[in-house]
């Protein structure tokens, strides 16, 4: 019997050093991932050139019936630049009555100018990553980490993200805003896809879908259609084309 409680008691304990060495194994893995991503976001920052991107807002109803429309040319800037905060984004066509209206604040919000931008970014002074699993994506095999923040703050969201397992890139990131924008809106989930274009990695696609109070369940997408490099003179104070006429720049 005393041999019995031993052998039980030695048993438990290698479990539970197992257990704890998994645990440890697993959080300097999610640390070296989240270093990892962080490197990848300060590399996309510095390789960002200005550029000026087509993108298509679509509201759709519950059946999936396009409500409202809407094209704008939208002008990207460095994060170092500093230059010609307003009148930067141009709306092609649009239409849809109160849906257009919808569409038209989702766009200024979408460009505001960034104040406080870092209290955004998905790192780790916003939030709290935890290991998943992983998946393949798009052909690539990524690291899907659970986001869960460390405030509660409209801006941030309780979702998930995939990183690339080779460069670190975010691919997708899912989720729920921790505060509904609005008190029209509740069940808010955003979905967001990211892919290179012309060495630059950024944001090409979002959907979100929510829960309208009296009007029931509707949708948005977003995506990009083309992109036109902005060709700089000497001067940088100087960013004009025809594709910048009013609205405010988008910063990565």
């Amino acid at each position: 019997m005393v041999l019995q409680i031993t052998f039980l008691g030695c048993f438990l304990c290698l479990v539970a050093n197992m257990a704890a060495a998994q645990a440890s194994a697993t959080s300097r893995d999610v640390n070296n991932i989240v270093q990892g991503m962080m490197t990848a976001q300060q590399e996309n920052k510095a390789r960002i050139r200005p550029v000026t991107i087509k993108r298509d807002y679509r509201l759709l109803d519950k059946q999936d019936v396009a409500k409202a429309q809407m094209v704008a040319n939208i002008t990207l800037l460095p994060p170092d630049d500093q230059q010609n905060q307003s009148q930067q984004y141009q709306i092609e066509s649009s239409s849809g009555g109160m849906g257009e209206k919808v569409l038209r604040d989702i766009l200024s919000k979408e460009t505001e100018s960034a104040k406080d931008a870092q209290k955004r970014d998905i790192s780790p002074d916003n939030y709290e990553f935890t290991l998943l699993g992983e998946e393949t994506l798009n052909g690539r095999r990524c690291y899907l980490l659970g986001m869960n923040p460390k405030r509660d703050a409209k801006d941030l969201m309780r979702g998930k993200v995939w990183v690339d397992a080779e460069n670190y890139n975010i691919h997708r990131i899912e989720g729920s805003p921790v505060k509904n924008p609005s008190w029209w809106i509740h069940d808010l989930y955003i979905l967001m896809s990211f892919a290179e274009v012309d060495g630059m990695w950024m944001r090409t696609f979002t959907h979100a879908v929510a829960n309208v109070r009296f009007k029931g369940k509707y949708s948005m997408d977003s995506r990009d259609v083309e992109y036109r490099p902005i060709v700089q003179t000497a001067s940088r104070s100087h960013h004009r084309n025809s594709g910048i006429l009013a609205g405010a720049a988008i910063r990565p």
